[in-house]
Protein backbone atom coordinates (compact mmCIF):
# COMPACT_ATOMS: atom_id res chain seq x y z
CA UNK A 1 0.00 0.00 0.00
CA UNK A 2 2.74 2.73 0.85
CA UNK A 3 4.35 1.32 -2.28
CA UNK A 4 1.40 2.53 -4.52
CA UNK A 5 0.94 5.88 -2.70
CA UNK A 6 4.97 5.94 -3.37
CA UNK A 7 4.00 5.67 -7.26
CA UNK A 8 1.58 7.90 -7.14
CA UNK A 9 2.98 11.20 -5.57
CA UNK A 10 5.89 9.97 -8.26
CA UNK A 11 3.32 10.21 -11.11
CA UNK A 12 1.97 13.26 -9.52
CA UNK A 13 5.47 15.12 -9.43
CA UNK A 14 6.12 13.80 -13.17
CA UNK A 15 3.41 15.54 -14.73
CA UNK A 16 3.77 18.86 -12.65
CA UNK A 17 7.42 19.06 -13.50
CA UNK A 18 6.11 18.10 -17.43
CA UNK A 19 3.49 21.18 -17.07
CA UNK A 20 6.23 23.20 -16.39
CA UNK A 21 8.69 22.19 -18.48
CA UNK A 22 5.98 22.92 -21.04
CA UNK A 23 5.13 26.06 -20.21
CA UNK A 24 8.56 27.07 -19.74
CA UNK A 25 9.14 26.14 -23.56
CA UNK A 26 5.93 27.64 -24.46
CA UNK A 27 7.39 31.21 -23.10
CA UNK A 28 10.39 30.79 -24.57
CA UNK A 29 8.92 30.17 -27.84
CA UNK A 30 7.21 33.20 -27.76
CA UNK A 31 10.39 35.33 -26.91
CA UNK A 32 12.42 33.65 -29.73
CA UNK A 33 8.92 34.92 -32.05
CA UNK A 34 9.26 38.41 -30.84
CA UNK A 35 13.29 38.10 -31.52
CA UNK A 36 12.85 36.82 -35.15
CA UNK A 37 10.06 39.38 -35.69
CA UNK A 38 11.48 42.26 -34.27
CA UNK A 39 14.48 41.59 -36.37
CA UNK A 40 12.60 41.17 -39.47
CA UNK A 41 10.49 44.66 -38.84
CA UNK A 42 13.55 46.90 -37.15
CA UNK A 43 15.81 44.89 -38.97
CA UNK A 44 18.54 47.15 -41.78
CA UNK A 45 16.60 46.52 -44.23
CA UNK A 46 13.40 48.70 -44.84
CA UNK A 47 10.48 46.05 -45.64
CA UNK A 48 7.78 46.79 -42.75
CA UNK A 49 5.11 44.19 -42.89
CA UNK A 50 1.99 45.14 -42.01
CA UNK A 51 0.30 41.35 -40.97
CA UNK A 52 4.21 40.42 -38.94
CA UNK A 53 3.84 43.99 -37.27
CA UNK A 54 0.04 42.60 -35.81
CA UNK A 55 1.78 39.50 -35.27
CA UNK A 56 4.48 40.93 -32.79
CA UNK A 57 1.74 43.28 -31.41
CA UNK A 58 0.01 39.96 -30.60
CA UNK A 59 2.98 38.59 -29.64
CA UNK A 60 4.00 40.89 -26.75
CA UNK A 61 0.22 41.05 -25.64
CA UNK A 62 0.18 37.07 -24.65
CA UNK A 63 3.83 37.16 -23.63
CA UNK A 64 2.57 39.96 -21.14
CA UNK A 65 -0.72 37.81 -20.22
CA UNK A 66 1.33 35.02 -19.61
CA UNK A 67 3.80 36.56 -17.73
CA UNK A 68 2.51 39.95 -16.12
CA UNK A 69 5.37 39.64 -13.69
CA UNK A 70 8.18 39.13 -16.05
CA UNK A 71 10.90 42.64 -16.33
CA UNK A 72 10.20 42.45 -19.67
CA UNK A 73 6.43 42.90 -20.05
CA UNK A 74 6.30 46.09 -19.53
CA UNK A 75 9.02 47.13 -22.34
CA UNK A 76 7.12 44.68 -24.41
CA UNK A 77 3.77 46.80 -23.85
CA UNK A 78 5.53 49.52 -24.40
CA UNK A 79 6.89 48.49 -27.81
CA UNK A 80 3.40 47.38 -29.27
CA UNK A 81 2.06 50.46 -28.37
CA UNK A 82 4.74 52.00 -30.45
CA UNK A 83 3.61 49.64 -33.29
CA UNK A 84 -0.20 50.65 -33.14
CA UNK A 85 0.99 54.04 -32.86
CA UNK A 86 2.56 53.79 -36.28
CA UNK A 87 -0.41 51.48 -37.58
CA UNK A 88 -3.00 54.81 -36.63
CA UNK A 89 -4.75 52.38 -34.25
CA UNK A 90 -5.30 54.92 -31.57
CA UNK A 91 -8.02 53.28 -28.90
CA UNK A 92 -5.60 50.32 -29.11
CA UNK A 93 -2.62 52.32 -28.37
CA UNK A 94 -4.46 53.59 -25.69
CA UNK A 95 -5.40 50.66 -24.19
CA UNK A 96 -1.25 49.52 -24.38
CA UNK A 97 -0.67 52.51 -22.50
CA UNK A 98 -3.45 52.13 -19.87
CA UNK A 99 -2.12 48.61 -19.06
CA UNK A 100 1.32 49.71 -18.66
CA UNK A 101 0.50 52.66 -16.28
CA UNK A 102 -2.14 50.81 -14.16
CA UNK A 103 0.02 47.46 -14.08
CA UNK A 104 3.25 48.73 -13.80
CA UNK A 105 3.31 52.57 -12.39
CA UNK A 106 6.76 52.71 -11.56
CA UNK A 107 7.76 51.90 -14.91
CA UNK A 108 10.59 54.27 -15.78
CA UNK A 109 8.54 55.24 -19.26
CA UNK A 110 4.90 55.56 -17.12
CA UNK A 111 5.37 59.20 -17.45
CA UNK A 112 5.83 59.08 -21.21
CA UNK A 113 2.72 56.59 -21.78
CA UNK A 114 0.88 59.63 -19.96
CA UNK A 115 2.11 62.06 -22.22
CA UNK A 116 1.55 59.49 -25.20
CA UNK A 117 -2.11 58.94 -24.13
CA UNK A 118 -2.94 62.81 -24.88
CA UNK A 119 -0.80 62.68 -27.71
CA UNK A 120 -2.88 60.15 -29.29
CA UNK A 121 -5.97 61.42 -28.23
CA UNK A 122 -4.73 64.57 -29.71
CA UNK A 123 -3.43 63.69 -33.41
CA UNK A 124 -5.21 60.10 -34.13
CA UNK A 125 -8.61 60.40 -32.52
CA UNK A 126 -8.86 63.86 -32.44
CA UNK A 127 -10.90 64.26 -29.15
CA UNK A 128 -9.60 67.29 -27.83
CA UNK A 129 -11.22 67.04 -24.62
CA UNK A 130 -9.28 64.08 -23.12
CA UNK A 131 -6.21 65.15 -24.66
CA UNK A 132 -6.64 68.45 -22.38
CA UNK A 133 -7.21 66.08 -19.75
CA UNK A 134 -4.70 63.73 -20.19
CA UNK A 135 -1.37 66.73 -20.86
CA UNK A 136 -3.01 68.68 -18.25
CA UNK A 137 -2.72 65.47 -15.89
CA UNK A 138 0.84 64.59 -17.08
CA UNK A 139 2.03 68.34 -16.54
CA UNK A 140 0.63 68.35 -12.81
CA UNK A 141 1.95 64.61 -12.16
CA UNK A 142 5.36 65.38 -13.73
CA UNK A 143 6.27 69.15 -13.61
CA UNK A 144 9.72 68.39 -14.39
CA UNK A 145 10.21 65.57 -17.08
CA UNK A 146 11.77 66.60 -20.16
CA UNK A 147 8.00 66.65 -22.05
CA UNK A 148 5.63 69.35 -19.66
CA UNK A 149 6.76 72.03 -21.63
CA UNK A 150 5.48 70.38 -24.69
CA UNK A 151 2.73 68.93 -22.67
CA UNK A 152 1.29 72.93 -21.73
CA UNK A 153 2.19 73.83 -25.39
CA UNK A 154 0.36 71.33 -26.39
CA UNK A 155 -2.67 72.23 -24.28
CA UNK A 156 -2.63 76.11 -25.51
CA UNK A 157 -2.56 74.97 -29.46
CA UNK A 158 -5.53 72.29 -28.94
CA UNK A 159 -8.52 72.78 -31.29
CA UNK A 160 -6.01 74.74 -33.50
CA UNK A 161 -5.87 74.26 -37.39
CA UNK A 162 -2.50 74.37 -38.88
CA UNK A 163 -3.01 77.89 -40.06
CA UNK A 164 -4.02 79.41 -36.87
CA UNK A 165 -0.79 77.91 -36.01
CA UNK A 166 1.39 79.59 -38.65
CA UNK A 167 -0.43 83.01 -38.25
CA UNK A 168 0.68 83.03 -34.58
CA UNK A 169 3.82 81.85 -35.03
CA UNK A 170 4.26 84.52 -37.92
CA UNK A 171 3.18 87.13 -35.26
CA UNK A 172 5.09 85.94 -32.76
CA UNK A 173 8.65 86.03 -34.87
CA UNK A 174 7.51 89.78 -36.17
Amino acid sequence: MKQMKWIGTVLILFVFVQCQNQAKQTVLTTEQQIETLEQKLFGQNDEYNEQDAYRLMELYQRFADSLPDDKKTPDYLFKAADISMFQMDGEKTIGFYDQIMEHYPNYPNAPMCLFLKAFVYDNRIGDTAMAHRFYSEFVRNYPDHEFADDAEVAIKNLGKSPEELIREFESMNQ
